[in-house]
């Protein structure tokens, strides 16, 4: 626990890509959040690939809260950084490969050091069991120490996301008609991803574990969890004798002729499944859009009501919804949600109660969707489907 509500945080990065420090696609930017939250210190960098954190660190001083910096270092080695930095708290944005397992234990060094964990999804690239076992151990040194491990699912604090929770409790509150379809779409604009490592599912998860993993969150937090074993899922690859999974805008240092046609990710997964309430629920991700504009909408249904969720990425996001005897919508803008602040803000406010529950997706809660995400790609490897 940081003690007072006025004492400065101490915190680092171990990551210095765009998760952290933001990029040319895509709203992520953890650095720039926290300068405007305001009441931290980053007192650390540290990211393995040489100059990247220094980069990092002189580009935050080149901008207006140079002052957060004015006692940073720079590591390319976090052991070393953990070893010799006296720190409240560390924000982990890597690649997927290279955290959450036994072979990549930055989670577990940073909670035996005593320090609050903020991660990025996914959690690894591991087999499920295997990040299970590793896990456990996290959670076991988070107790001892009373830490926060906060994980990175940051639609559970988007404005739409809880509209449409609280206008689905409220009906079936109400009526009795509890949720009977969710329906989830998400559609990557892939023309200017050229971060290798997402391209080749050994390195990146594949799409529904890297990326739409934050539908499948959204999937156990509206509709609750999910029958297991009803999972069903059919795949569009690239070589399929269609034609229909080629891309023709795949960036050129991609070199996907290089990648081996086993680890290329997929064009199109369509999942289904049952909730244990009985609902259906249904995920279509492909990699399909050009230029940088992400689309994605949520729909649920329940027995006379329809809410429906469009871009939630972006400010022009809304959320309609039809009810009761009506033929009409009713129509609200959550554009001006910032779901990454908010998970920020509240991650903060946890350290300072010294209170693990007061995050919306704890390390434990995260390792159902990871089940989820996995349950779904290796319903997606079956042979029939890609037939």
């Amino acid at each position: 626990m940081v003690e007072g509500d006025s004492a400065e945080i101490r915190l680092a990065f171990i990551g210095a890509g765009a998760v952290n420090f933001g990029g040319t696609i895509g709203p992520w930017n953890h650095s720039s959040r926290l300068e405007r939250i305001g009441g931290v210190r980053v007192v650390a960098i540290c990211d393995s690939i040489p100059g990247k954190a220094q980069a990092a660190l002189d580009d935050r001083r080149s901008k207006s809260n140079a002052s957060v910096y004015s006692e940073c270092n720079v590591y390319d080695d976090y052991e070393l950084m953990l070893a010799k930095e006296k720190l409240d708290a560390v924000f982990i944005g890597v690649p997927p490969f290279a955290h959450g397992s036994f072979d990549y234990p930055i989670e577990l060094k940073c909670v035996e050091a005593g320090v609050h964990c903020f991660i990025e999804k996914p959690l690894s690239v591991k087999a499920v069991n295997d990040v299970s076992a590793y896990m456990e151990a996290v959670l076991e040194a988070q107790a001892r120490h009373n830490l926060v491990v906060s994980v990175g699912y940051m639609f559970r604090y988007h404005s739409a996301i809880c509209r449409m929770r609280d206008l689905l409790r409220q009906h079936e509150a109400t009526t009795g008609a509890q949720l009977t379809y969710f329906q989830l779409t998400y559609k990557t604009a892939y023309s200017h991803s050229n971060n290798v490592n997402w391209w080749r599912k050994e390195r990146s998860g594949g799409p529904v574990v890297e990326q739409a993993t934050h539908f499948c969150d959204i999937a156990r937090y509206i509709g609750g969890d999910i029958k297991s074993d009803s999972i069903q899922a059919r795949v569009l690859c690239d070589n399929h004798p269609s034609g229909a999974g080629r891309l023709h805008s795949i960036p050129s240092e991609v070199r996907e002729d290089e990648v081996p046609r086993e680890d290329r990710v997929p064009r199109l997964t369509v999942a289904n499944w049952r909730f244990e309430n009985g609902a259906i629920g249904q995920l279509s991700h492909g990699v399909i859009l050009h230029g940088r504009k992400y689309e994605s909408q949520l729909q649920a249904w329940a027995d006379g009501l329809r809410v429906l969720i469009t871009d939630p990425y972006t400010s022009e996001c809304t959320l309609s919804y039809r009810q009761g005897d009506t033929d009409s919508d009713t129509v609200e803008r959550h554009g001006n949600s910032d779901p990454y602040m908010a998970e920020d803000v509240a991650f903060l406010k946890a350290l300072k109660s010294g209170n693990p529950e007061a995050v919306e997706s704890s390390y434990r809660d995260a390792m159902e969707t990871y089940r989820l995400s996995w349950a779904i790609r290796n319903a997606s490897e079956e042979p029939a489907a890609s037939a």
